[in-house]
């Protein structure tokens, strides 16, 4: 398992949070001394995957090309014009 300093974490709690997200677990240390640990919470969905944004939105489930394609033709018009 991984150690993180308390200051370490404080400065760059954004990628430390994200390590968490996608399934790791981290020792919070200060001064050398484990003082606890962040571990992914229970999720009974499952780990979480990101979602494509299209339009301002997230979708349910990963997007194929040619849906995005769709989605895009909707919220610019269908115009052939290239």
């Amino acid at each position: 398992m991984e150690s993180v300093g308390i200051r370490e974490l404080s400065h760059h709690t954004s990628r430390y949070l994200a390590q968490v997200r996608a399934g790791k677990s981290l020792e919070i240390t200060e001064r050398g001394r484990v003082i606890a640990v962040m571990s992914p919470a229970e999720d009974s969905e499952g780990p979480r995957t990101p979602r494509p944004r299209i339009g301002g939105y997230r979708s349910e489930k990963p997007l194929t090309a040619e849906e995005i394609d769709e989605e895009l033709a909707r919220g610019f018009g269908a115009d052939d014009r290239r």
